[in-house]
């Protein structure tokens, strides 16, 4: 376990980083944390089923442009917490100006707690990860009124697949919430920590929608997706005049993007895009005499 300074400065990490980029508090990210650090973060993002599981992700950086991958191999609700695992190192080599590669395989990602091998630096980005996607005050509300021995245990792991639903991320997730802190004990978490191994038999009792979707973040998606994030770059190409308004218009459109996305006026007249190939010397041929 990290000392409580650090816990206390991860976590304050995790809501600055919320509170800069307007993601909101308590706002559930999940899915999101793709774009978010593809377009809030301005990454270049790839999303790929490596079939070994020895990469379960990797962040490089170098110059000015950083890359980071995720294996969709995992299950979904795993990539997401390695996505926002890989945001950590991203946000660590920009802060020290750092040009390397950080590859993570999947001890290094972790959403448990019992691994103790770790080194510090991957420590500190499964607690980032934690702690952005499931904030604290979201879990103390939730269970604000929880008693750890008068809880049932079924209304426990119920309520804890109710979050894994709205927030989109693994189970053992919020479990390790809960024990960091201290909501529950180490007790209470070695007999809940294997109920996420049977999640099928208590989605029964949640409605149709919360276990169709639960039912997908526990399984790989196998997606496979790298941005170059081209809307933006050819956003900086118009801001340094190397290309026109209307030559900005005609890339970002086809990436779903408006001038208006980027604040930027659109152009009085817009040229006439003229096809001369079907002009030849035979034009001529045609005139009348």
């Amino acid at each position: 376990m990290l000392p409580i300074q650090e816990i206390e400065k991860i976590e304050e990490k995790a809501l600055y980083q919320r509170r800069m980029y307007d993601l909101g508090d308590e706002s559930p990210i999940g899915l999101k944390i793709f774009s978010i650090i593809e377009n809030v973060y301005n990454s270049f993002i790839l999303l790929y089923p490596f079939k070994t599981r020895n990469v379960a992700g990797f962040t490089k950086k170098q110059g000015d442009l950083i890359q980071i991958f995720v294996n969709t191999n995992f299950n979904l609700n795993y990539q997401v917490f390695a996505a926002a695992h890989e945001l950590y190192h991203l946000i660590e080599l920009r802060e020290n100006n750092s040009n390397k590669i950080i590859i993570c395989n999947n001890k290094d990602i972790s959403e448990s707690i019992e691994d103790t091998t770790l080194n510090i630096n991957e420590t500190k980005a499964n607690y980032f990860s934690a702690a952005l996607l499931m904030p604290q005050s979201v879990i103390k509300k939730r269970f604000n009124n929880f008693e750890d021995k008068k809880c049932h245990e079924e209304d426990l792991v119920l309520k804890i697949l109710e979050l894994q639903y709205e927030y989109e991320i693994p189970y053992k997730t919020i479990l390790k919430r809960l024990i960091e802190l201290k909501i529950i004990g180490s007790t209470k978490y070695e007999k809940l920590k294997d109920y996420d191994k049977r999640t099928s038999e208590y989605c029964s009792m949640l409605d149709m929608e919360m276990q169709k979707h639960i039912n997908e973040l526990e399984k790989p998606n196998k997606r496979r997706y790298h941005s170059l994030n081209v809307p933006k770059i050819a956003y900086d190409a118009y801001r340094n005049n190397i290309i026109t308004v209307s030559k900005l218009e005609s890339i970002i459109g086809k990436y779903g993007k408006t001038l208006r996305d980027f604040k930027v006026c659109e152009p009085e007249i817009k040229p006439i895009d003229i096809d001369f190939s079907n002009f030849g010397a035979g034009d001529g041929d045609n005139e009348e005499n």
